[in-house]
């Protein structure tokens, strides 16, 4: 695979697949490593070390790498609504506070 099939398989630049190649780059987001390792069919753990996970049993762990992305977007969306809850009771909580203000002061 070319550097940039690569690097348009996983939605990063040319430039980046090449510094990441040579080493320029220290280290890769944690998506953009999850990514890489799908594509090129290794695991996460063979990415970043060039070892092979072994499970208990001695034999490679299976690649979790398809279940892991889905489930990193899933946890960014819940990450996105939580965040819009929270936001929404420290609105509410502030206008609780406000409205006993205005009572008191009344």
């Amino acid at each position: 695979m070319t550097p940039s099939a690569l690097a348009h398989a996983v939605g990063v630049t040319e430039g980046a697949i090449r510094q990441m190649e040579s080493g320029q780059t220290k280290s890769a987001s944690f998506l953009i490593g999850l990514k890489l390792a799908d594509v090129l069919g290794v695991t996460p753990a063979f990415l970043a070390t060039g070892r092979e996970k072994i499970s208990e049993t001695g034999s490679p762990a299976p690649d979790p790498s398809a279940s892991v992305l889905e489930r990193l977007e899933r946890l960014e969306r819940h990450i996105l609504q939580i965040t819009a809850i929270e936001r929404r009771v420290k609105a509410l909580e502030g206008r609780r506070r406000g409205g006993t203000r205005r009572k008191a002061q009344e």
